[in-house]
């Protein structure tokens, strides 16, 4: 049976716990194409099966506010998401957690290329925008254009 212990200092609002329960962390050795130049490789190892769209903040779409969030992630042998880091993100923070929220429910399918599975780092970007075309200056020199259409098509 496994057993966890709290300590709860009296002085204090503070609560630590430990557990006698073993946790398993496996390593995954990726690949590392998160590198903006290398976003065209990605697509000889993994092509989307499931793309899952954020959701626009209410308050952002209120005052018309577009921006976008660049997330590196890690695709795993089975083609989930397993972590993401925010590279950049612009208005810093605002889209953040949308962007995550949707890019880990995303599914990725081996190509015939690669039969071996190999998980991979890769960069994404998610735009977040009030029109087709945004003509917010912040927005054009924060969100730049990117050529990922064959690494991210469904």
């Amino acid at each position: 049976m496994n057993k966890v212990y709290c300590l709860l200092p009296l002085t204090l609002l503070v609560v630590s716990c430990a557990s006698t329960t073993p946790v398993e962390k496996t390593k995954i050795d990726y690949l590392d194409l998160s590198a903006k130049e290398q976003a065209n490789l990605v697509d000889a190892y993994w092509t989307v099966t499931k793309r899952v769209e954020p959701q626009y903040p209410i308050s952002a779409a209120k005052n018309n506010i577009s921006g976008c969030v660049d997330l590196i992630v890690g695709i795993d042998q089975s083609g989930k998401a397993r972590g993401y880091k925010v590279r950049s993100s612009y208005p810093e923070g605002l889209f953040d957690k949308n962007a995550a929220a949707a890019l880990v429910k995303w599914q990725w399918q081996a190509t015939e290329k690669n039969k071996g599975n190999t998980p991979i780092l890769t960069s994404i970007q998610m735009d977040f925008m009030t029109s087709r075309n945004p003509t917010d200056a912040g927005y054009l020199e924060n969100c730049p254009k990117r050529d990922v259409s064959k690494s991210l098509s469904s």
